[in-house]
Order: C-alpha cells, then sequence, then structure tokens
C-alpha cells in the first residue's frame, strides 16, 4: 500500500520554542554589495584623505575658521550693499511720485483756466482789461500757494 502523508509540522514549534527565537543580529557594517560603485570607492578615497596628525588638523581648523572670517565680511559687504540701493531706489520712487503730482497739479491749474475761459465765452462776457490783469494776479498767487505746499 502507498504512502498517502509527505508532511506534518507536529511538534515543530515546540522544538523552536525550546531556545527561544530570537531576532537576527544587525550587521556592525553595511553591506556595500549592490552600492554604486563609484561611490564606494570615493568614499574609501574619503576615509583615508580624513587620516591626519593633530598638527594637521588644527592647521585645517584655523583655514576653516579664516575662510568663515572671510565669508561673514563679504556678507556683511553684500548687506550694506543691498540696503543702500534699496534706499536709493526709495528716493527715486518719492521724487517720481512728486514729479507725478506736480505735473498732475499743473494739469489741473491748466484744466481750470480752460474751464474759467469757457464759461466766460459761454456766457458771451467780454472782460475788460483791467478784468484781466486780477484774474492774472489771482493765478499767479494760486501758483504760490501751490508752490509753497509742495515745500
Amino acid at each position: 500500500m502507498a504512502k498517502s502523508k509527505n508532511h506534518t509540522g507536529h511538534n515543530q514549534s515546540y522544538k523552536n520554542h525550546r531556545n527561544g527565537i530570537k531576532r537576527t543580529r544587525r550587521p556592525k557594517k553595511m553591506s556595500m554589495s549592490g552600492m554604486n560603485c563609484k561611490f564606494v570607492r570615493n568614499q574609501a578615497f574619503a576615509k583615508r584623505g580624513m587620516k591626519c596628525t593633530p598638527e594637521e588638523k588644527e592647521e585645517r581648523l584655523k583655514a576653516q575658521k579664516e575662510a568663515q572670517k572671510k565669508m561673514e565680511e563679504k556678507k556683511a559687504t553684500e548687506k550694506a550693499q543691498r540696503l543702500k540701493e534699496l534706499e536709493e531706489m526709495k528716493e527715486a520712487e518719492k521724487l517720481k511720485a512728486a514729479n507725478k503730482q506736480a505735473k498732475k497739479d499743473v494739469d489741473e491749474r491748466d484744466e481750470l483756466q480752460v474751464r474759467a475761459e469757457q464759461a466766460f465765452a459761454k456766457k458771451g462776457m467780454k472782460c475788460s482789461p483791467e478784468e484781466k490783469e486780477e484774474r492774472l494776479k489771482a493765478q499767479k498767487e494760486a501758483q504760490k500757494k501751490m508752490e509753497e505746499k509742495k515745500a
């Protein structure tokens, strides 16, 4: 008669747990297999390059500190220059705004003068030379007041 049973797990878990199921140990060094070989090679050279005597180490630290000082000075000068540029830009904007306002005031004055002349023309009034002189004086006074406001 042929056998019908090929495998059983009977008693296996008991045997496994007699000494305890332990976690696998973590490797002390990570495996480099499968890593980019160019990177691994460069890393090895870099590690060898880091080995140095205490005197060399002090020299490297000094050079590093000097480089840091130079960078800080450079940053400070760049910052001062940038602030100066921003200030100049603000002044330019103020001047531009003042010029724009002055132009607007001149346009307003001209427009008021044109309207006044149109109003006189519509009514059919013709003014005498004395009235013209009075209007010119009034205009000049208005201009002086506008200039005083700007200053």
